[in-house]
């Protein structure tokens, strides 16, 4: 079977597929996310492998991360503005938001 007819091509290649995979990954990632910080591994490496190209998995990474860092925030509600006064804090939430992601794209270059 080519890369062409594999379901991961697939998604790789048709928009629509693409969307819709990217979308199911950034869901389940966020999901997974509010449940363990393992999540945030899990969210990069499931955004990634949407990807088409390795680089583009990492960049699909850190968007993942961002968006598990914003639901973080809008979870907080009305505690958000006091939490970011919590400055060493907020260096470890938003390192580990953005790197465990970006270290879960990681599979985009395995699975290549």
């Amino acid at each position: 079977m080519s890369d062409s007819t594999s379901l991961s091509g697939r998604v790789r290649t048709d928009p629509r597929l693409h969307a819709v995979a990217l979308a199911g990954a950034l869901a389940v990632g966020v999901a997974l996310a509010s449940v363990h910080w393992l999540g945030l591994i899990a969210a990069g490496a499931l955004a990634s492998l949407a990807a088409p190209t390795v680089r583009r998995g990492a960049g699909y990474a850190l968007v993942a991360g961002v968006v598990c860092l914003a639901a973080f925030a809008v979870s907080l509600g009305p505690a958000a503005g006091a939490a970011s006064d919590m400055f060493p804090i907020v260096y470890v939430t938003v390192g580990a938001g953005l790197g465990l992601p970006l270290f879960g794209s990681l599979a985009r270059a395995v699975v290549a």
